[in-house]
Parts: C-alpha cells; sequence; structure tokens
C-alpha cells in the first residue's frame, strides 16, 4: 500500500476515536514547536488546533506543512500565545523557558514534550501527548500504524550490508542514538559514523568521508537553491569521486528531521531508491 493510502486509512481510524473522546479532549490548542506540532495536528481534533510554529508550515521542514497552513502561525512567543486564549500548549526542547514559564502563570497547561532521537521515543512522545489530549486510545492507534509501516521495511537492505553515511549541510552526519541512525539501522544498513563517543550530529569533513570510504552515501539535502555556505560542502568535487562509482541517494528532510510516524516514510523512501541502484551494479 503506498504511504498516501496507508495515512488515509490511518486519519479515518483517528477521526472515529477522536468522536469518542470528544467531550473530555481540549478545545483550545496551541503547540510551539516543529516536531510537537506534527504530532498534535496527528492526534488532537483538528477543529480544537488554534496555532501552530510557522516552520511547521515550511515544506523544506514539515512533513505535514499542508495540513499546518490551515493554523494561524506562532513564532513560541508567549505574548502571541497568549492573546489567543488556549487552554492547552504544547512546546519542546527548542523553545524559550521563559515563555513556558510566562504562559504557566497565566493558568494555561504547558506540556514540554521531549525531543525524541529514536523510535522508542517517538512512540513515547505519542502517548505523552495523546494522554494530555485524554485521549490515549488514539495514541496506541497511532503507534500501531506507525509500527505496521516499518514492518513493511525492517532488514530490506540487509543482504547488501552496505556501510552508508548520512552526509549534510556544514559536513554532520548523524551519530547514535539519533533518529537518522534509526532508521539505517531498522533498514539493515550499517551506520559508519555511529561510534563510540559519537552521539547525535557528528561533524565529519571531506577528507573523513572520503577516508572512511561508504559503500552508500546520503546526502542530506535541504534548501538547495538557495544561497548557502553551509551546503557549500555538498558540492566539493571530492565528492563526486564518490557519486561516480557507488550508489549515492537523498531522503526528503521533511521525513526524517523529527520524531515522528513519517520515519516510516523516510524507510521507505530510502529502500525505494537504494534497491534498483544496488541491482543495477
Amino acid at each position: 500500500m503506498k504511504a498516501a493510502g496507508w495515512y488515509g486509512i490511518l486519519f479515518g481510524l483517528l477521526a472515529v476515536l477522536s468522536t469518542a473522546s470528544a467531550d473530555a479532549a481540549p478545545r483550545r490548542i496551541v503547540s510551539m514547536g516543529l516536531c510537537t506540532d506534527q504530532l498534535v495536528m496527528l492526534l488532537a481534533d483538528p477543529n480544537t488546533i488554534l496555532s501552530v510554529h510557522w516552520v511547521t508550515q515550511d515544506v523544506e521542514d514539515s512533513a505535514m506543512w499542508r495540513q499546518a497552513a490551515r493554523y494561524t502561525p506562532n513564532h513560541g512567543l508567549a505574548e502571541e500565545v497568549l492573546r489567543l486564549r488556549p487552554d492547552m500548549v504544547f512546546a519542546d526542547g527548542s523553545n524559550s523557558p521563559l515563555a513556558v514559564t510566562m504562559l504557566q502563570r497565566q493558568g494555561i497547561s504547558v506540556y514540554t514534550v521531549p525531543v525524541a532521537d529514536s523510535f522508542a521515543g517517538v512512540r513515547a512522545n505519542i502517548r505523552e501527548i495523546a494522554t494530555a489530549l485524554d485521549d490515549p486510545a488514539r495514541g496506541e492507534a497511532l503507534i500501531g500504524s506507525f509500527d505496521a509501516a516499518l514492518a513493511k521495511t525492517r532488514g530490506s537492505l540487509a543482504d547488501l550490508r552496505y556501510r552508508s553515511l548520512v552526509y549534510g549541510a556544514n559536513g554532520f552526519s548523524a551519530g547514535i542514538p539519533s533518529l537518522f541512525n534509526d532508521v539505517l539501522a531498522h533498514l539493515g544498513l550499517v551506520n559508519i559514523a555511529a561510534r563510540p563517543g559519537q552521539s547525535g550530529w557528528v561533524s565529519m569533513s571531506v577528507e573523513e568521508v572520503l577516508r572512511a570510504e561508504p559503500q552508500l552515501l546520503i546526502l542530506g539535502e535541504y534548501r538547495m537553491d538557495a544561497p548557502s555556505m553551509a551546503n557549500l560542502v555538498l558540492e566539493h568535487p571530492a565528492l563526486d569521486t564518490l557519486r561516480r562509482d557507488r550508489p549515492v541517494v537523498s531522503v526528503p528532510t521533511a521525513l526524517w528531521n523529527c520524531g515522528t510516524p513519517y520515519l516510516a516514510q523516510a524507510a521507505q523512501t530510502l529502500r525505494d531508491q537504494v534497491r534498483p541502484l544496488a541491482m543495477s551494479r
């Protein structure tokens, strides 16, 4: 089943569950962070959401930018959130602690959701938000759909045994723990940036990439049409050598920059690109 079809079934199921618990759920919700916004949009009644962060409306950053476009954008500022008179606010680690404190002092329930760096963290955050919305059944349904989608790609590239590297702007790669590492491990790929002492985002020079000799290079292309010093590293002539003799692919940043069920779509996108390239060599 294609991703669009899977999500259509998911949203239909979630709509039924939402109706059953509508009486107890908050009715005026504001979310102030890119990753939290998307989980809130997947779990809350759409008619109860007032505002999401402006970045969530950007196609380069958000897998749900179309859905986010219907809401008032916010910039994580307490003053603009207070004007919306919310009865529940969701924040994350990117929000100002001062803004969170100001909202709490006004008697507003503020839930600060941790940044997920693993599939387990995604499931935990879904459960936390669903509980805050007084709709845990909807959270379990979303987790079930996420796990079902993941099951379709689990170990699907393990036979290749590719030593793989995610490489993006400013030479950043993904160590462990990280969502990127979980996607690679899930597919059966070896993340060569996941080394002892290399947690989360790690920086690698072009020389280090060449010495590591990845068999699969996954470029983290982001706003490539905009002038950027950070992206110049991806245009380095030395990387052309890698492009000529091994698979080089990219996955839309919006699919795996956040701990959401769209990570399953990132895994599918990567699998669908790598498998044909491997068979042609």
